[in-house]
C-alpha cells in the first residue's frame, strides 16, 4: 500500500509540473509582446552585458572620485607649504617693506625704468604708483 501511495504521489507532481508548463507556454504564445524564445536568450544576454557596463561606470566613477580627491588633498598641501613663504618680508603690522608694488623678484617692469642713457621723459624718483624703494631692486632691499 505504501509503495502504491508512493507512485501516485510522484505521478501527481509530474502532472502538476506538465500543467504549470502548459500554462506557462499557453501564456507566453497568447502574449503579443513575445518575440519567441531565440529574442529571450538574446534579452537575457543584453541583460547581463548591460550590468556589467553598468559596474564598469561605477568603478570608473569611483576611481575618478578618488583621483580628483587626491588631486584634492596634493594642491591643498601644496598651498600649505606654499603660505609661509609669504609671510616673510613683513612687518609685526602686515605691511611689506623693501619691494615695489606689481614686480617680480630683482627684475623691473619697464614702466618709469632709469634710462643710462639720460634720455628725456624719465620719471624714476617721481614716487608715482610705487609704493616703497624703486624698481629694479632685489627682494629685501631697504629703500635709500
Amino acid at each position: 500500500m505504501s509503495k502504491t501511495v508512493n507512485n501516485a504521489s510522484t505521478l501527481l507532481n509530474t502532472w502538476t509540473r506538465i500543467l504549470s508548463q502548459t500554462e506557462h507556454n499557453q501564456r507566453l504564445i497568447l502574449n503579443p509582446n513575445w518575440k519567441g524564445a531565440t529574442q529571450d536568450l538574446a534579452d537575457a544576454e543584453n541583460e547581463v552585458l548591460e550590468k556589467q557596463r553598468e559596474a564598469e561606470r561605477r568603478t570608473v566613477e569611483l576611481e575618478r572620485r578618488r583621483e580628483e580627491a587626491r588631486r584634492k588633498a596634493e594642491d591643498e598641501e601644496r598651498r600649505k607649504l606654499a603660505a609661509p613663504s609669504t609671510t616673510r618680508g613683513t612687518t609685526a603690522r602686515g605691511s611689506r617693506v623693501g619691494r615695489g608694488r606689481g614686480l617680480g623678484r630683482g627684475g623691473s617692469s619697464g614702466y618709469g625704468q632709469d634710462s643710462t642713457s639720460g634720455a628725456a621723459g624719465s620719471t624714476r624718483g617721481s614716487g608715482i604708483g610705487r609704493g616703497f624703494g624703486t624698481r629694479g631692486r632685489g627682494r629685501g632691499t631697504k629703500p635709500t
